[in-house]
């Protein structure tokens, strides 16, 4: 094991989950808060290709590539960045990693898009 990886194991460990549950979600959403949402899956899977959100706000930075992309866009004026994936994981993984690399507001949607859109 990498030492990255361990010290990166180990902060999550120390770490509580950054989650944010659908409803709470949904409210933020509707409230029209300042949020960018993080879609983590590849571009022919993400939000994008079937409009579930409105886009103006939403950013593709598939998983593989979430650490070495991130820095190269500008989120300082959001509020709350919101990672999302198909169910959920992906997107924790992805909020924990952010939060390890000191984003304080960063947060995951609890079961991705398929539990979102079941409500």
């Amino acid at each position: 094991m990498s030492e990255f990886v361990k010290v990166l194991n180990d902060k999550v460990q120390e770490m509580d989950w950054p989650v944010i549950m659908p409803n709470d979600f949904k409210r933020l959403l509707q409230e029209g808060n300042n949020m960018a949402i993080i879609d983590v899956r590849e571009p022919e899977g993400c939000c994008f290709s079937n409009n579930k959100l409105d886009n103006k706000h939403v950013y593709n930075i598939p998983f593989n590539s979430i650490v070495a992309e991130f820095p190269k866009y500008d989120f300082t004026s959001y509020d709350i960045i919101i990672m999302m994936c198909f169910a959920g994981p992906k997107g924790a993984v992805s909020a924990s990693i952010l939060r390890w690399m000191g984003n304080d507001n960063v947060y995951f949607l609890k079961g991705g898009v398929e539990e979102f859109s079941n409500l």
